[in-house]
Formats: structure tokens, sequence, C-alpha cells
């Protein structure tokens, strides 16, 4: 008895800590540099609001090379890996979205980030990226049916994806998950608004947000919203 005591207690306190770490959705809407600021400052990085870019970026480095996914959240691990796609984009002067391409055995197979900003082409969205490269890649052909992936695969980025990656998601028959939403433009609350075969399409397969710590959604959220601190894109 006192086992199984102790042992509702635990998952008792579990509970408790999880619904601590529920983030608010407006969280994830970012207005301004100045709020964007604060919420960098917020982070437990030790950033200060007068650091300078390099600077700032250098302690998100640190910070997420040193983070220890959280076991608690089963799609922790995937949610830092994908974080530190969208970093390395940021650090090539691109937009900070990251994706991975994980199998039916939650290895990580591909990587990739967004690259518009770097190759001067606006379809390459991090999702984009990850499965062309990969389709274009010989580790493909195990994975696909012509252009359509087998099942268990499983898509996961940093950010909820857009109307243009949902449907390209959608048509290559992948599984997505992400690790932070996108309450102005991203596409996955918005499948209603779709025409009929393309949402019937996408509800053969499994678009939800991941399993993450607050932290890595926090994480998720700054990078996307990065091109706030220099204004980097199309003027």
């Amino acid at each position: 008895m006192k086992k199984i005591f102790f042992i509702s207690i635990f998952n008792l306190v579990v509970k408790l800590s999880l619904a601590q770490e529920a983030i608010e959705l407006s969280y994830f809407v970012t207005n301004s540099r100045e709020e964007y600021v604060q919420k960098l400052v917020a982070l437990p990085c030790g950033i200060q609001a007068t650091d300078a870019v390099p600077d700032i970026l250098l302690k998100l480095e640190k910070f997420l090379a040193a983070y220890q996914p959280n076991s608690a959240y089963k799609d922790d691990r995937l949610a830092k890996e994908s974080n530190w796609q969208a970093l390395k984009s940021i650090k090539e002067g691109g937009y900070g979205i990251g994706a991975i391409l994980v199998d039916a055995t939650g290895k990580i197979i591909a990587k990739a980030h967004n690259e518009q900003i770097q190759k001067h082409r606006s379809d390459l969205h991090g999702e984009m990226t990850l499965l062309t490269r990969f389709e274009e890649s010989n580790e493909a052909r195990p994975y696909l049916n012509l252009y359509v992936y087998k099942p268990g695969m499983t898509v996961f980025s940093s950010a909820e994806p857009c109307p243009m990656c949902f449907i390209r998601l959608a048509s290559a028959g992948v599984n997505t998950k992400y690790c932070t939403p996108g309450p102005d433009d991203g596409m996955v609350g918005r499948i209603d608004c779709l025409p009929r075969y393309w949402k019937e399409l996408a509800q053969k397969h499994t678009f939800e947000k991941g399993d993450c710590s607050a932290i890595m959604q926090k994480f998720s959220h700054l990078l996307f919203f990065s091109y706030l601190l220099d204004g980097r894109g199309p003027k």
C-alpha cells in the first residue's frame, strides 16, 4: 500500500509540474523587437537587453548545446535537434526554422533548415528543404514509393508548418510534428480552410504539436522570430 501511495504522489507531482509548464498561446505571437528582446532576456541564457546580436546568438548557442532533453517529454530530443537546425540557419543569415526526418524506429535520418535568404529562393522553407534534399539523395529510395513516403516516417519541425509546407507534407504522405504553434501563419489549425480534396488528403496523416518542454517551445518561437533583431528579409 505504501508503494502504491508513493507512486500516486509521484505521478501527481509530475502532472502538477507539467501543468505549471503550460504556455499561454498568446506567448507565440510577438509584435515588436522590444517585446522580442524582453522574451529573450527572460530565457535562462544570460541574455541582456543591451547585448549585440552576435552576443545574443552566442548565448543561445551555448545554452542549446548544453541543454539535456527532458525525459518527461517524449519529443524533447527532436525539439532540440530541430532548434539546432533553426539556429544554424540564423547564423548563416537566414530565418530561424529547422526540420528533421525521423524513421519508424525514432532514428533521425535527415536534417535541414530554412534557406530562403541564403539561396535567394522563395520555396526553401525548412520542411521544403528537408524533403527536397532527402528525396534527391541516394538514402531516400528505401523509404519512398515513388514520391510518397512509406508508413512510419515523421517530419519534426521547430515551427508549425505554413500553408505551402503543409500541402507538401500532405502530398508526401508523411506524419508531422512541430515544437511551437504558429497562431499567425500556421496551417494545422486552419485545415478547414482547405479545398475538400486537400483537406481529405491531409487528414490521412497526422499533423500535431509535439510533446516538448516549455523551454524548447519558447526557444523555437524566439528562433522563428529572430529576424526582428536585425530586420533580415525582403525590404
